[in-house]
């Protein structure tokens, strides 16, 4: 097939088929990138979009370099990139041609609506999402340290680093009254390693505290997933077996802090119906009355998967976790996971040693008083606000506040985000979305000087 070359001044090359059925093809080229491989992605696109039909001949390489004014090796390199991916083919001295090849049906262009990539401009930030209280200078002190030496460059057991390992046990025995062995430990990047725990178990619930934290509720797992509501005393009691998760030290995001009694009664739950309980300690280092509570591990460690975090203790970034598995589940984990690769061995062993000097202790201490202190300040502010009922009795990092108000949640977060505030409110923790009037008022993310002017704005706002 012959098809005739036409270029003008803009740019556009049209190749005009010159039998009676003919078709235009356009090329322009932008400038953009390497010319090669902008001229390859035109070709490309229109014979992916039937422009260029099956068996339709193709410019010469010569007459394509001069009518674009490119080099012909810059043509050479764009032919041959197609000859390589199957778009086109050659016949000897007579040239090139398009492949015969299934028509792709085009998806209609996603139109993203520009203000919802557009970074959130909030002003005061009262939620937990970030540690404003984190000092950087002993981690990055420990972190050169580190790096000074070649240890990082080794890879670690396939549980994670034994001495940092051997340092969790050791601070999880002085602080939260824990024994276990450095076996039945592992360093994970976070909750993600229940895809791999819990489809080991053979059982077929999965039950998650409402309102709570539903991470794992978006896991690969098969399971099926219901969901328990709460009293004053933490997260009732299920009537069937099942694996429950739970935060009992401060449940998240009400920060109920289990009864010893309701302890008591899931793990007789267990008991009865063979079921197993993951342990969130989530919020256990920033106990406010220094009263270190008994953990459900500490009652029954067959029972009871261990579970905690340096992501809120430390910062964000810091994605290193950790679980306790039970004697029971650590071999069956083993036999199927032994050969998983564990988190970068920098990270461990900059923790191992950010513990061991005693860093990660002050950094704890220090925080305590950053957030005791702006707690108190929020609680100052807010006491005697008429149509505001505060519930400062909870040792969590965030204050939940009651609204006394005839508006719905989806107004109070309108008024809010109009006011440039960033909170939560406890609706946006319940898998029903139910109304609350309960905003779940954080403290750590927030600096202290603007706590004052973040307040005063946040009454003004719902008073109006």
């Amino acid at each position: 097939m012959l098809l005739e070359i036409t270029y003008n001044r803009t740019g556009i090359i049209k190749l005009l088929n010159l039998k009676e059925e003919y078709s235009t093809m356009e090329i322009r080229l932008e400038g953009k990138g390497k010319k090669y491989i902008e001229l390859y992605q035109k070709i490309v696109d229109m014979i992916n979009d039937n422009t260029l039909k099956p068996n339709e001949k193709l410019p010469s390489k010569r007459d394509l370099a001069l009518d674009l004014n490119l080099s012909i090796n810059t043509i050479i390199t764009s032919y041959n990139m197609l000859l390589d991916e199957g778009y086109i083919y050659s016949i000897e001295k007579k040239g090139y041609y398009v492949t015969k090849q299934p028509i792709m049906v085009k998806k209609p262009k996603e139109i993203i609506n520009k203000e919802s990539i557009i970074k959130d401009d909030y002003i005061y930030d009262f939620t937990t999402s970030k540690i404003e209280a984190f000092s950087k200078f002993n981690w990055i002190k420990t972190l050169k340290q580190i790096t000074d030496s070649t240890n990082y460059l080794n890879k670690t057991d396939s549980f994670g680093l034994v001495s940092l390992r051997d340092e969790i046990r050791m601070h999880l025995k002085e602080n939260r009254g824990i024994n276990t062995s450095i076996d039945n430990i592992i360093i994970c990047n976070g909750l993600d390693i229940f895809e791999r725990i819990l489809n080991l178990l053979d059982i077929n619930d999965l039950i998650l505290e409402n309102p709570g934290y539903h991470k794992l509720a978006k896991l690969n797992i098969n399971k099926k997933i219901s969901y328990q509501a709460l009293d004053d005393e933490g997260i009732l009691i299920p009537n069937k077996r099942a694996i429950l998760y739970t935060t009992p030290f401060s449940q998240f995001p009400t920060g109920i802090k289990m009864s010893i009694k309701r302890k008591k009664e899931l793990i007789n739950y267990c008991n009865n119906t063979k079921s197993i309980i993951i342990e969130d300690d989530f919020d256990s280092e920033f106990r406010i009355n220094g009263q270190r509570s008994i953990s459900l591990y500490s009652l029954d460690n067959d029972k009871v998967i261990f579970f905690s975090s340096f992501t809120t203790t430390m910062y964000p970034g810091l994605r290193i976790a950790y679980v306790i598995l039970p004697d029971r589940l650590l071999n069956i984990y083993k036999e199927k996971y032994i050969s998983y690769s564990p988190f970068p061995t920098l990270e461990q062993l900059a923790l191992k040693e950010f513990i061991k000097s005693g860093f990660y202790a002050s950094h704890i201490n220090r925080m305590k008083k950053t957030y005791i202190k702006k707690r108190q300040l929020i609680i100052k502010l807010l006491k005697d606000i008429d149509f505001i009922e505060i519930d400062d009795k909870k040792s969590y990092l965030s204050i939940p506040i009651k609204i006394k108000t005839n508006m719905s949640d989806n107004e109070i977060k309108n008024i809010l985000k109009q006011n440039k505030i960033k909170a939560f409110l406890l609706s946006d923790y319940d898998i029903y979305n139910k109304d609350s009037k309960t905003i779940i008022l954080g403290y750590s993310a927030i600096e202290y000087d603007k706590i004052l002017d973040g307040i005063n704005l946040l009454v003004e706002s719902l008073k109006k």
